[in-house]
C-alpha cells in the first residue's frame, strides 16, 4: 500500500503545467519555509467488499485504507520528526536528521534502518513462518519522508494537470495518468485552500485501478487525505533524548 501514496508521482513530468499566479506564489512561500509542521488525515471508509470477474469466476476482495494518521515537523536545522498512528493502535515515531540518518521507535524500542531490515530478514528466514512482528516491521521500514512542499511541487507540475477557475482562494487541480503510459488508470482531484495568499490545507482524492500480476485483473483503488499546514518555526524537533542518542550508530544513506 506504500505504492499507492505515490501513484500520482508516476504521471508524466516531461512538460510543466502552469499554476495560476496566486497559487504559484503561495507554493513558493511554502517552499521557502525552513521550518513548519503538518498533519495528514487519511480517510477510512471501512472494509469495502468488491466482486471481480476473472477467467476462473468471481473473486471477492476486501479493501480498506491502511494509511496512518500522521503528524510531522521540520526544524530550522533540517531535522524531521514524524508520528504515525494506525487504526489498529500501532504508533511509530521516527526521527530523520538533515543528513538522512533515521531511527524509529518500535514495540521493541528505538531501531535504526539497518536493524529494521535485519529483523525483517530474520522473519523471512524463520522455519515456522514469520511472527506477528512482521506487520509493524513493514510499517517501520523506511517511511516516506516527502514533505508537503515537495509533494505539492510534484502534484502541481504534472504535464496534463488542469486548473479550474479559482473560487476566492480555493484552487482545484485535476489530472489523470497511467504507470505504463497507456490508457488512464487513475484520476486525481486536488483541492488547495489559501488564506491571505498562504496555503493552509490541501485535499487529495485519487480513484483508479491496479492490475494483479499474472491474472491481470483490474482492482479498484482509492485514496482520500487532508493535509493541514502550520507555519510556526521551531529551533529543534520534539524528539526524546533516546532518539538522538541512537543516531551516532547510524550511517547516512546514499
Amino acid at each position: 500500500m506504500k505504492r499507492l501514496r505515490f501513484l500520482v508521482l508516476l504521471l508524466p513530468l516531461v512538460a510543466h503545467a502552469a499554476p495560476p499566479a496566486a497559487l504559484a506564489q503561495a507554493l513558493e512561500y511554502l517552499r521557502d519555509q525552513h521550518s513548519y509542521s503538518w498533519e495528514t488525515i487519511n480517510g477510512d471508509p471501512g472494509p469495502v467488499a468488491q466482486n471481480l470477474e476473472t477467467r476462473r469466476g468471481t473473486v471477492t476482495t476486501v479493501q480498506r485504507s491502511t494509511f496512518p494518521h500522521m503528524k510531522g515537523s521540520i526544524d530550522l536545522a533540517g531535522n524531521t520528526w514524524l508520528r504515525r498512528d494506525w487504526s489498529d493502535g500501532l504508533q511509530l515515531d521516527t526521527l530523520i536528521t538533515a543528513g538522512g540518518a533515521m531511527v524509529t521507535h518500535t514495540p521493541e524500542g528505538w531501531m535504526t534502518t539497518q536493524e529494521i531490515l535485519d529483523a525483517q530478514a530474520e522473519e523471512r528466514l524463520r522455519p515456522d513462518g514469520p511472527t506477528a512482528r512482521v506487520v509493524w516491521l513493514g510499517r517501520a521500514d523506511r517511511p516516506s519522508v516527502m514533505r508537503p512542499d515537495q509533494e505539492l511541487i510534484s502534484l502541481l507540475t504534472v504535464t496534463n494537470a488542469t486548473f479550474d477557475e479559482p473560487e476566492s482562494e480555493t484552487f482545484v487541480v485535476k489530472a489523470a495518468g497511467s504507470a505504463e503510459g497507456g490508457a488512464p488508470e487513475f484520476a486525481v482531484t486536488f483541492t488547495l485552500h489559501l488564506h491571505g495568499g498562504v496555503i493552509r490545507d490541501y485535499e487529495l482524492n485519487l480513484e483508479g485501478t491496479r492490475r494483479i500480476s499474472r491474472s491481470h485483473v483490474a482492482v479498484p483503488i482509492s485514496e482520500h487525505r487532508l493535509v493541514i499546514l502550520t507555519y510556526v518555526p521551531m529551533a529543534k524537533v520534539d524528539a526524546p533524548p533516546e532518539a538522538w542518542e541512537k543516531l551516532p550508530a547510524t550511517k547516512t544513506p546514499r
